[in-house]
């Protein structure tokens, strides 16, 4: 991952735990859900959150009777979630999973990452390599913001970097990373990439009608 993520990740970790504690962002109520639903719908026990931040998902999916790890690059989000649960927390990095590194207790029947893709580079390693980890027919989950947010935003609608991965987040955020956007054409583009793989893809709308994010079911054949 890129270092001025990691930097301010690590210099905003205190800030997105309190603003995750007090559920300060209105997109959550469905976001949340929508993830949550994905993995209590594809068969096994076993999963990974990679990113997991201060560990809201593993725990949810703990405490519905999964074998559940998470894993982050911020040793201050890990040491959070170890705080909030006996769930298995580890820091571990994107560089290990794209270097081979074994993930811990796996092979799992899910590999999530929700909200946590921001690089251009390196994508298709990172992939790959996680879904080397995945039993037989596992399924790997990304969340990620719906590409309809470029044009709510006014911007151009091409997959382009961005400045401030903090902008319009409630809480005293600062020094924001940059991070890399991508259209609907794009993703697909990546995802159709990965060999022995089936996938599909999921809109999910708030109450308002409009799209909030994508989730995108990546199964191992």
């Amino acid at each position: 991952m890129k270092s001025n993520i990691i930097d301010s990740w690590k210099k905003n970790a205190s800030e997105w735990i309190k603003v995750i504690q007090n559920q300060d962002i209105p997109s959550r109520k469905f976001t949340n859900k929508a993830i949550e639903e994905t993995i209590i719908g594809i068969k096994g026990k076993n999963m990974v959150d990679i990113g997991c931040g201060e560990g809201w998902l593993v725990r949810k999916m703990g405490a519905l009777g999964w074998q559940a790890t998470g894993l982050d690059a911020i040793p201050d989000l890990v040491d959070e979630a170890k705080r909030k649960s006996k769930d298995s927390f580890y820091v571990f990095t994107y560089e290990d999973i794209i270097s081979g590194k074994s993930i811990p207790n796996g092979p799992f029947d899910v590999a999530t990452f929700n909200f946590c893709i921001y690089a251009k580079e390196g994508l298709q390693p990172l992939l790959k390599n996680t879904l080397a980890q995945l039993a037989t027919k596992g399924t790997l989950v990304i969340q990620t913001l719906h590409p309809y947010f470029l044009m709510a935003n006014a911007l151009v609608y091409k997959s382009q970097w961005l400045q401030d991965s903090w902008k319009g987040l409630p809480g005293n955020f600062e020094d924001g990373h940059t991070w890399y956007a991508r259209t609907m054409e794009d993703w697909i583009a990546e995802i159709q990439q990965l060999p022995n793989t089936d996938f599909e893809i999921k809109e999910v709308i708030n109450d308002e009608g409009k799209p909030i994010s994508l989730i995108i079911k990546i199964k191992k054949q």
